[in-house]
């Protein structure tokens, strides 16, 4: 059976007619909606791309893993290295002295970040024992320190030229955390930048301030271990008598003095080498010279040491004329080092008045 033709309705026509009278009209107002839109979206992501934020998180993505030519469009190192120079030279006046002291620490400064960005960085490892960090050298930068300002870093404070951030690095070997408070500048012909640390000033004194601790530390270690020292040679081989004499010999020019020492051995082990530092005064407590003697006598337990030692001095010298001069001498010996039989070495360490580590 045929089935009869059946056609669309008369509105279906007269909608297909207003759809194709109105179809490039719409297509037209569609297009210009679309760009339109666009362009919105464009021109704010423009004007965000000029704003403190986008350069807060081009900062993070260039500051870990460091990325130098990227840091390089974010960070004037030059105004940098020249500001803290300044404050640098305020509590490190002994390094690099003299008329050009700002351009050398300049250039040292700008030399350790642009190195640091450009070797990889390590974890930060941790050193809770006190006497092993005094005995690493100490660094100004820590080994991670662009992944921890990437870590800590945020923005503080935006507007349209200058906005804020502020981030933390905290150094192992001075056990010390610090905040650094950066100023992102825009200016006229160039794009967001770096230029200068608001807290600079506080920033080198604090860092100076813990330096000055570890340097404190490290003396009282020694002291500690000088007086530990001190105490066994008290103990094992304390020093009985010491005494100066001095006499011309027939040439008139040459002074011979000799120190006399005698000790024992009150210990279990041989002392098989020694050394003393022997200070000679007059009988008015004055001293008239100092000398380090030393001799390599085994000195089983139980037995003494009885040693003598021959100093030559030009009889004309300022020493020779104020020994001649003294008459009466005395002595005053301290032990230095002990060389004993089993490898142990007692030894007294040298106090310097103040070990700078940074020069």
């Amino acid at each position: 059976m045929k089935l009869p033709h059946l056609s669309p309705p008369a509105f279906v026509h007269d909608a297909a007619a207003v759809v194709r009278r109105h179809l490039l009209p719409l297509t037209i107002a569609l297009t210009v909606l679309v760009t339109a839109l666009g362009g919105y979206i464009g021109w704010n992501y423009w004007q965000f791309r000029q704003t403190a934020a986008h350069a807060f998180e081009e900062l993070k993505g260039a500051l870990h893993p460091a990325d130098l030519s990227a840091l390089a469009n974010l960070v004037d190192f030059n105004a940098l290295g020249n500001q803290l120079a300044v404050v640098a030279a305020q509590s490190y006046p002994f390094a690099r002295p003299g008329p050009a002291q700002i351009t050398d620490l300049s250039d040292l400064i700008q030399t350790a970040l642009l190195r640091q960005a450009r070797i990889k960085e390590e974890p930060l490892k941790e050193t809770p024992d006190l006497a092993q960090r005094l005995k690493t050298p100490l660094y100004v930068l820590p080994q991670d320190f662009y992944t921890q300002l990437a870590a800590s870093c945020s923005l503080q404070t935006a507007g349209d030229t200058v906005a804020l951030v502020r981030a933390t690095v905290h150094h192992p070997l001075l056990d010390r955390t610090f905040t650094l408070l950066m100023e992102l500048e825009r200016t006229p012909v160039e794009s967001w930048k770096i230029r200068r640390i608001v807290n600079s000033a506080q920033l080198v004194r604090e860092f100076r301030a813990a330096q000055l601790e570890r340097m404190a530390a490290r003396r009282k270690k020694v002291e500690e271990k000088n007086a530990a020292v001190t105490a066994r040679f008290y103990q094992d081989f304390p020093i009985q008598d010491c005494t100066a004499e001095a006499g011309t010999l027939s040439d008139g020019k040459t002074l011979l003095l000799v120190l006399h020492l005698r000790a024992r051995n009150n210990g279990a082990t041989r002392v098989n080498n020694m050394n003393f530092e022997a200070a000679v005064l007059d009988l008015d407590g004055r001293e008239l010279l100092r000398r380090q003697c030393n001799v390599v006598q085994p000195t089983p337990p139980g037995e003494a040491l009885d040693h003598r030692w021959t100093i030559e001095l030009d009889a004309a010298s300022p020493t020779g004329q104020n020994v001649r001069a003294a008459g009466a001498l005395t002595c005053r010996p301290i032990w230095k080092t002990l060389g004993l039989a089993n490898g142990e070495v007692l030894h007294i360490t040298d106090l310097p008045d103040q070990e700078e580590e940074l020069r």
